[in-house]
């Protein structure tokens, strides 16, 4: 009897963002390697396009008050 093993290989992980409005209409849709560092830095662009919000000043909040 031989056994098997599951070996898991992350080179086609992949990420799908789907941004929507009140309405739920698709207002960015993206999907992109987990481990492409452009597209990452992408995504961080367009989450503080829509939210307003800055990711540094988040990062910056969560390393003073530990937050998350």
């Amino acid at each position: 009897m031989s056994k098997q093993k599951y070996m898991h290989y992350r080179e086609g992980d992949f990420v799908r963002v789907e941004i929507r409005d009140h309405s739920f209409r698709i207002i960015y849709k993206n999907k992109f390697n987990i481990q492409d560092k452009k597209a990452i830095l992408n995504l961080l662009g367009v989450l503080e396009k829509f939210s307003g919000f800055s990711i540094n000043e988040i990062i910056k909040m969560k390393l003073d008050t530990e937050w998350f």
